[in-house]
């Protein structure tokens, strides 16, 4: 039996009333439909509640796949940055090679090294 519950489902198919000279016992059916009652007054609050419930993990579950999906966009472009900034900084500190070893030939006029080749 479920907590809060006064009847089974098994309790219910069971039930059997006593009969009278005029039928059922009234204060015996009554009894037992207030007990019924009960429990699907308690069902449906159990219900609303979950319904509740659930449409807040709903509206969660979405802002938290918004901030994943914000926070994949930012991890992206913060990787974008340093993938370029890797590069560029690779090209530029190529290009300050290639000047020190033309400003080493132009100055001490080396003929040994090969030339350096000019980037287009």
């Amino acid at each position: 039996m479920a907590k809060g519950m006064n009847l089974t489902a098994q309790e219910i198919f069971e039930k059997e009333f006593h009969v009278d000279i005029k039928g059922y016992a009234p204060a015996e059916v009554d009894e037992f439909l207030d007990l019924v009652i009960e429990d699907y007054q308690s069902y449906d609050e159990k219900m609303e509640e979950l319904a509740q419930a659930l449409t807040r993990y709903e509206e969660k579950i979405k802002e938290l796949q918004q901030e994943i999906n914000s926070l994949k966009n930012e991890n992206q472009n913060l990787n974008d940055k340093v993938n370029a900034d890797f590069v560029n900084g690779n090209t530029d500190m190529v290009d300050i090679l290639k000047r020190i070893a033309r400003l080493e030939n132009a100055v001490f006029h080396t003929t040994n090294s090969a030339p350096v080749k000019e980037q287009e």
